[in-house]
């Protein structure tokens, strides 16, 4: 394991496991580890973690059909209904475990609280989880200057 610095944290051990929640590692091995890692994060009381990968206006996943993985891409829509019918949520507000999902520039936070009707916390920027649970939000994993933004929804708007 290297050492290494992420912004606001210090020197951390095993910096070469960093997980980026970016939708271009969907389909590359180290992409496939979000789910472990986001199991190291710590947890917000009233919160749903919801850990894919992601852009400012989608999220894209892997399923397995048939023995043969693909990489499959959500809209805020798609993520909704699989939400609603997933036993591990229990409704209420969602942090978005995903890159870029609160990006300014994007629409995918702000849709999926309007189609969900409940809060969604989500990264303005790339998030980075290292192994002790530790997240950075920022352009590299050693420059923490994103944050996290709280989208309501918005009374009348499209969904």
């Amino acid at each position: 394991m290297g050492a290494g610095y992420h912004g606001g944290f210090g020197s951390t051990k095993g910096s070469s496991r960093v997980i980026v929640a970016d939708s271009s590692l969907v389909g590359n091995g180290r992409g496939f580890q979000l789910k472990e890692a986001a199991k190291r994060v710590k947890k917000i009381e009233g919160y749903t973690d919801v850990a894919v990968h992601g852009s400012p206006d989608s999220i894209s996943v892997m399923i397995n059909k048939n023995g043969t993985e693909r990489e499959i891409t959500l809209d805020h829509r798609r993520l909704a209904k699989f939400l609603k019918s997933d036993e591990g949520y229990k409704k209420g507000n969602i942090r978005l475990l995903s890159c870029r999902t609160g990006s300014e520039t994007g629409t995918f936070a702000q849709n999926l609280a309007n189609k969900m009707g409940v809060t969604v916390r989500a990264p303005s920027d790339t998030l980075f989880i290292f192994p002790n649970g530790k997240m950075v939000i920022g352009p590299d994993m050693r420059t923490n200057s994103g944050r996290w933004i709280d989208y309501h929804p918005q009374k009348g708007a499209k969904k």
